[in-house]
């Protein structure tokens, strides 16, 4: 039987085991402290998950900007990982990290239920549902609440290349969805009538079996306002003891036409459609019909306007002619929801009455 596995999108920046260094969180002594430095790389389309897959990035790790990463664990026990612009805190048990707060210069945030962000060891196929909530102050006197839920799957294992004659074997990825409501508005009565903002981050994260940290993370981040998009961000990093990083992440060029051929895309840059589709409900399901200029990694996700996950489903597919798929929704409630569609890394989303 799969254990249950207990990640969250807040999960921490990464490290290596072994030759590449690793800092250990539940080995770390009070007052301590260890460093990693984060390197943004051009974002990527993570791919298929299964087993036995090889991620060449030997040509993805090019930065522009890196920033070092603190990591303190005081005499109270309470991690703390600093980064330019954000604190998260975190409380360690033996086998588990748990979010308990976070600050950044114009916001803080208390989970009034326990974020689990790890709980060792990673085994490919566990997977898992729940939920979160947390309350907090922006700009020092506007109150927001923010609930949601969080699906994680270890969807993927294998390698990664790293440069030539270099590769990292017994890698595990991790796939987090976070969806979630934001209201500005801690009075329950108006949070059932409030226009609230919807966030919906993918993020997927290589981790080595023994590490506590990824080694490399890509994220989709599409906010919605009142289930209407707004707008969708699109990042990833590079992490790596400080000694390790001029051997793998190198100045990223003014102009890099291989990597643009190759499809990668930075956060605002817009790619070309490779999907063309409709969608149409009957009943309580949702039916797409589309086509595929490339072979396609897809991901959807139906959302209801309080930020809940309700539906998740992701599949590969060939480029063809023809394509259809159905979502049941059956078991929802009536009403407005969010369809979110990542088709290698682009983001597409329709509102759906059911």
């Amino acid at each position: 039987m799969d254990k249950l596995l207990f990640l969250s999108a807040m999960a921490l920046l990464c490290g290596l085991t072994k030759s590449y260094g690793q800092v250990n969180l539940s080995d770390m002594e009070p007052t301590t402290t260890d460093s990693l430095v984060k390197s943004r790389i051009r974002f990527f389309s993570p791919g298929k998950g299964g087993e036995n897959r090889v991620w060449d990035f030997s040509k993805k790790l090019k930065s522009k900007e890196s920033s070092q990463i603190m990591f303190m664990k005081d005499s109270t026990g309470v991690l703390s990982i600093t980064e330019p612009g954000r604190i998260n805190y975190y409380r360690t048990t033996t086998d588990s990290l748990i979010l308990i707060s976070n600050e950044s210069p114009l916001e803080k945030r208390n989970y009034t239920e326990n974020k689990f962000s790890k709980l060792f060891p990673l085994e490919y196929g566990d997977s898992i549902i729940m939920p979160f909530r947390c309350e907090g102050m922006y700009c020092g006197n506007h109150h927001f609440r923010e609930a949601g839920t969080t699906k994680v799957k270890v969807d993927a294992t294998g390698s990664i290349v790293l440069a030539e004659n270099d590769t990292v074997r017994n890698v595990l990825r991790v796939h987090t969805i976070d969806s979630y409501s934001i209201c500005m508005d801690l009075d329950s009565a108006a949070l059932d009538t409030a226009k609230l903002t919807q966030v919906i981050d993918e993020r997927y994260e290589w981790y080595l079996e023994s590490s506590e940290y990824p080694f490399i993370e890509d994220v989709t981040s599409t906010t919605y306002y009142n289930m209407d998009i707004v707008g969708t961000t699109k990042y990833a990093y590079c992490n790596l003891p400080e000694n390790q990083t001029a051997d793998y992440v190198t100045q990223e060029e003014e102009s890099d036409d291989e990597e643009e051929q190759e499809g990668f895309s930075d956060g605002g840059l817009q790619t070309a459609d490779i999907i063309h589709y409709q969608v149409e409900t009957q009943g309580k399901n949702i039916i797409i019909t589309y086509d595929l200029d490339e072979d396609a990694t897809i991901q959807t996700i139906v959302a209801n306007h309080m930020g809940m996950l309700c539906q998740s489903r992701q599949w590969t597919q060939p480029a063809g002619l023809g394509y259809s798929k159905q979502i049941d929704c059956t078991s929802l409630r009536s009403g407005m929801y969010i369809l979110y569609i990542n088709v290698n890394g682009k983001v597409y989303s329709e509102k759906m009455p059911l």
